[in-house]
């Protein structure tokens, strides 16, 4: 059995300009924490830390690129990120927002919930996440 979880990814073309995008990560079923049944789940990724956060209600972010390759995800709360070409997406609860925009133009990020953004980002290491092309 195989499935795919969605993941929003924001990048950047040779020009600096950041855009979004869509990918699937890839998951099978396998035997993940023994004795418990198989759960679908993904291949792994290097990673060299994370963060908890919490964004304020009305925090709004100057444009800049992402500090390092890292993945998000929301646990409560609602994040518009603007890329550079002037795209945006809503990042909400149980959403995974991956991170490649390091250089160029970057994005803007504000909080548009009337409570904060509960967050968890974790720095990703060079090489692919999951099956995500950096």
């Amino acid at each position: 059995m195989t499935a795919s979880r969605r993941v929003t990814r924001l990048t950047e073309d040779a020009s600096g300009e950041s855009h979004f995008d869509d990918s699937d990560v890839p998951l099978e079923l396998k035997i993940f924490a023994p004795p418990a049944p198989a759960v679908l789940v993904s291949s792994a990724t290097d990673a060299s830390g994370y963060v908890v956060m919490r964004l304020p209600a009305g925090w709004t972010g100057e444009r800049h690129p992402s500090p390092r390759r890292q993945i998000f995800f929301c646990l409560s709360g609602m994040l518009k990120v603007t890329a550079s070409d002037g795209t945006s997406r809503m990042i909400e609860p149980g959403t995974a927002w991956f991170m490649s925009d390091t250089r160029g133009k970057g994005h803007t990020t504000d909080v548009v919930s009337p409570g904060p953004v509960d967050g968890v980002i974790i720095f990703l290491n060079d090489g692919l996440v999951g099956a995500i092309q950096p």
